[in-house]
Parts: C-alpha cells; sequence; structure tokens
C-alpha cells in the first residue's frame, strides 16, 4: 500500500480566493465555518492542494484563517502543516465542533465573544 502526504502549495490570493469560493458553493458546512471569500486580505500566505479542493491562509501574525477541505479526512493534515511548516499559533472560530477540534492540535481558548448573530455560537479566539 502506498502512503500519500499531502502536499499544499503557496498559491497567488486569487487562486486561493476562487477555490474557496467554489468549496463554499459545494458545501454548505464550509460555507457556514469559512469566512466569505472576498473577506480574505490580499496581504496573507495561501496554501491550496494540488488539486483546489483543499487549502488555508496564515496571516503575518500566525492567524490561521480559512481552513477548508472538500475532501473528508484532509483536514487534520492541513492544520498540522499549518502549525508545524507554515507559522500558524492563533485562529479564530464559530463554537462547537471546531473549538473541540482545535483543542486536539494544541489550541487553548484565549478568549470568546458573542455572535453578531442572535441565538448562533460565540466566536472563540485559540491559540497554542
Amino acid at each position: 500500500m502506498e502512503v500519500v502526504i499531502l502536499q499544499v502549495y503557496n498559491v497567488h490570493h486569487a487562486i486561493y480566493v476562487g477555490a474557496l469560493r467554489q468549496a463554499r458553493r459545494l458545501s454548505e458546512l464550509i460555507a457556514g465555518a469559512t469566512s466569505r471569500p472576498e473577506e480574505m486580505p490580499a496581504d496573507h500566505s495561501y496554501y491550496l492542494t494540488d488539486d483546489f479542493q483543499s487549502g488555508f491562509g496564515v496571516a503575518k501574525d500566525g492567524t490561521l484563517v480559512g481552513l477548508f477541505s472538500l475532501i473528508k479526512g484532509r483536514g487534520e493534515e492541513l492544520v498540522w502543516d499549518a502549525v508545524a511548516h507554515k507559522g500558524a499559533k492563533r485562529l479564530d472560530c464559530f463554537d462547537g465542533f471546531l473549538t473541540e477540534y482545535y483543542r486536539r492540535f494544541g489550541f487553548a481558548e484565549t478568549e470568546r465573544v458573542p455572535n453578531w448573530t442572535s441565538g448562533e455560537p460565540d466566536v472563540v479566539f485559540m491559540s497554542l
């Protein structure tokens, strides 16, 4: 059995935004968990898999942004790559599944703010 290591490649902002836009169209889960593509700042570093189905961004301050994957099971490798090789050390997410998920990688809650939409989950800020 061949072991395949997930490879991510640094891409231009516009390429990442296009891939994220497509992923949000195809998945309500991704649409609900990521910021709108037009909100992704151009000065961040962005990474995609060669099939454009998975990716993330990292801000200059180490904030992990816009992590998505249309391929089930890739998220873990993406987070490890972002932390170990791309300088990610903080993030924010909606409370619930994602806060528990990111705790598995060593992230801990540092701040919590109410969601701007009444009745929706809090926004949780996390750091390594």
